[in-house]
């Protein structure tokens, strides 16, 4: 009778374990759409035990897949299976699957501190798997303070010295403009992997400290191979400087170093066009843009707006029908950005007004502030003050100074009427409170001195000089030769990046 009993038992538990096995495979390998998975998910419902050893397994495998694909459902699937004590992997699972949404992110910091107030048979503590989550929420959000709390929090815990963590910190503030921060961090770290170079040197191109960068590269270089990342980070550095001849450097390491599939992949590529566009290369950027294996918006884009930028409006309209024909994609709010840019610096108005119609009406792209400053420049410059106002009267968003300034400019030059010029300067002190407006007072005296008023023009240079007000020379920066040289309106300076900081070896050695 006993043995009969055990192996019933054990035939049952056999079968429990064959049915549990049936449904994990159809979840890890079978299980293609949120569909399917609730179907499973149903099933697992009416035919296992919550108090069956491998249910909780089969749980945490149905919680991972919905959080890579619904957050929502993962979540409420997280509150109501009957697990009453949820493990530390169950809530990482939950705080990333927020920490990747759209525009949930903030529900990831909330879990967080669920978290840690949950009450349970066991107490959940954070481990080195949550803080990354939660850190690129607060990355997302800005949310500095959180971020500061939640440091404090890896302090406290013992994961200071944890890679992974330290990586995320190193995003998290320069995310949030923190550059002293994810520096101290980044100095700090007693190992650094080569995602660890890759975020310092990313943050610091994000903040336009783009030497420095090039600093921490030929660093890098000494302990690893830098990989896509970094040479899309330093390609980035080398057109924020407008350093051609370290891009080409770069380019040459990208053909001889790496392998192809770096060589090949788009996100560097399209790097290269930008850095290739930004220093004036226009023909090596087509040559690259040619021989790309595969193309996205942004390699389109980039080739439009690097035409636009430097007044080749008929290269940039060209580039816009192939990539509408040829290349099938539909045009982005910044592809009508470079487009109305091109018609602006060549005095396209026709164009420029088609464009515009096309974007909206074609394409139901609202326009941006961008887009309408394009037009009303492109109008005012050609003269059309009256239809530039016009205009700017049925936009449906709030003008801006760089608008404003466009009509004032043009009123400067084309002598479109002191009373118009007047209320143009008095928009752009109303949008700029706080200025010095020294650009708004020489328009402004401008205008006076083409109207031949020079009474006015003496007013406004004395009151000038009464505010103190002075206005800054412009500057450009053109590089020859591995030297950038720096020139300001009414006088030049030139001045060397020194090789210590900037030079890079050659690509062969």
């Amino acid at each position: 009778m006993v043995v009969a009993i055990i192996k019933n038992y054990m035939e049952a538990t056999t079968s429990s374990s064959n049915h549990h096995g049936r449904l994990l495979d159809l979840v890890n390998n079978q299980c293609r759409s949120m569909s399917h998975l609730k179907q499973i998910h149903a099933h697992t419902l009416r035919t296992t035990s919550t108090s069956h050893p491998h249910t909780l397994f089969l749980h945490t495998r149905i919680l991972h897949f919905a959080s890579l694909h619904d957050p929502h459902y993962a979540f409420r699937f997280f509150q109501t299976y009957n697990i009453h004590n949820p493990n530390s992997f169950s809530w990482n699972t939950v705080i990333r699957a927020f920490s990747r949404s759209t525009d949930q992110k903030q529900v990831a910091i909330l879990l967080y501190l669920e978290m840690l107030c949950h009450q349970g048979d066991v107490i959940i503590t954070p481990d080195k798997h949550t803080f990354p989550f939660v850190l690129k929420a607060c990355a997302y959000l800005f949310a500095m303070s959180e971020g500061r709390q939640l440091h404090a929090h890896i302090v406290k815990l013992g994961l200071a010295s944890d890679v992974y963590i330290n990586n995320s910190l190193i995003h998290f503030y320069g995310s949030c403009g923190s550059l002293e921060d994810a520096r101290d961090v980044f100095l700090e770290m007693p190992e650094r992997s080569v995602v660890s170079w890759n975020v310092m040197i990313d943050t610091l191109v994000q903040l336009n400290q783009f030497d420095e960068a090039l600093m921490c590269f030929r660093k890098m270089q000494q302990s690893f191979e830098p990989d896509s990342f970094a040479i899309q980070s330093i390609l980035r550095a080398c057109a924020g400087l407008g350093a051609l001849s370290l891009g080409m450097w770069a380019h040459a390491y990208v053909l001889k170093r790496c392998n192809p599939q770096v060589a090949d992949d788009v996100l560097v590529n399209n790097c290269l066009l930008d850095m290739y566009c930004k220093c004036g290369s226009l023909e090596t950027a087509r040559l690259v843009f040619e021989r790309m294996v595969k193309r996205d918006v942004t390699s389109w884009n980039t080739m439009i707006l690097g035409f636009a930028m430097h007044g080749d409006a008929v290269e940039a309209l060209e580039y816009f029908t192939r990539m509408t024909d040829e290349g099938r994609l539909m045009p982005t709010s910044i592809t009508f950005s470079g487009v109305l840019s091109a018609c602006r610096h060549s005095g396209l108005v026709d164009e420029g007004r088609n464009y515009f119609t096309i974007m909206t009406a074609d394409y139901g792209i609202e326009p941006v502030l961008e887009h309408y400053g394009c037009l009303v420049d492109l109008l005012a410059r050609a003269g059309l003050i009256a239809e530039a106002l016009d205009v700017v009267s049925k936009m449906t968003i709030k003008p801006d100074a760089v608008i404003w300034r466009s009509i004032l400019d043009a009123c400067s030059k084309r002598s479109g009427g002191i009373e118009i010029s007047k209320e143009m300067a008095k928009k752009i002190m109303e949008s700029e409170e706080g200025s010095d407006f020294s650009g708004v007072y020489v328009l402004l005296s401008r205008v006076y001195a083409v109207a031949r008023k020079w009474d006015e023009v003496g007013s406004v240079r004395k009151l000038m000089t009464d505010k103190g007000v002075t206005k800054e020379p412009g500057c450009s920066t053109i590089e020859i030769d591995g030297l950038a040289h720096e020139f300001f309106a009414g006088y030049s300076l030139a001045w060397i990046l020194k090789a210590s900081l900037c030079h890079i070896p050659n690509a062969e050695t």
